[in-house]
């Protein structure tokens, strides 16, 4: 397929082409609908997304739904359909990208703490998880923030370090934003 960048890889091996997107509440999760539709584009991919509380506060579900052509997950748990959702999610996915990963989803996920639909899907699969941060510039040098994203390393989770990025809030350019897609696909595809 064409129009791709050339920091993007050519293939993403899903053994069913099954990628699910998790999006927790910070800035960067708005990038989340126009990556659906390129990893559509780009692979063929099947794409489904799971949005937390507050992720929904930044992009709108409906928005989400449309470029992956399927329901978002959350950002509660629901059973309505017959099936125990986050398992369901969590056997569904070859790949599992988390991002933007906050400081609080990170430190839950570091600490096996699995209170929200998003983060059980994340304990509960086997599939690969890549975890893209996005920090605050103060949260990135704070000492516990580091320890529990080397926990998850620690853990076998690929994490895909933050670079330096625009704040929202200052307008000034630091550390902390996520990675983008073409370093996440390249993480991804080596994992695969």
């Amino acid at each position: 397929m064409t129009g791709r960048p050339a920091n993007v890889p050519e293939d993403l091996p899903l053994a069913r082409g099954h990628l699910l997107l998790v999006g927790t509440g910070s800035f960067s999760v708005t990038l989340l609908p126009t990556w659906a539709l390129l990893l559509r584009r780009w692979y063929g991919t099947t794409v489904r997304a799971c949005l937390t509380w507050s992720a929904t506060r930044l992009v709108a579900p409906d928005a989400l739904a449309a470029a992956t052509r399927s329901p978002v997950a959350g950002p509660g748990f629901g059973t309505g359909a017959g099936t125990v959702e986050h398992q369901e999610l969590a056997l569904w996915a070859d790949l599992v990208v988390v991002a933007p990963a906050t400081a609080a989803f990170v430190g839950k996920c570091a600490h096996g703490i699995s209170d929200s639909l998003a983060l059980s899907v994340v304990t509960s699969t086997t599939a690969p998880v890549v975890i893209a941060p996005a920090f605050a510039e103060a949260a990135s040098g704070k000492p516990s923030v580091r320890r529990n994203v080397a926990l998850l390393a620690e853990d076998g989770y690929t994490v895909v370090g933050p670079r330096d990025g625009t704040s929202v809030h200052t307008d000034q350019v630091g550390p902390g934003a996520m990675a983008d897609l073409g370093a996440i696909l390249r993480a991804a595809r080596d994992l695969l």
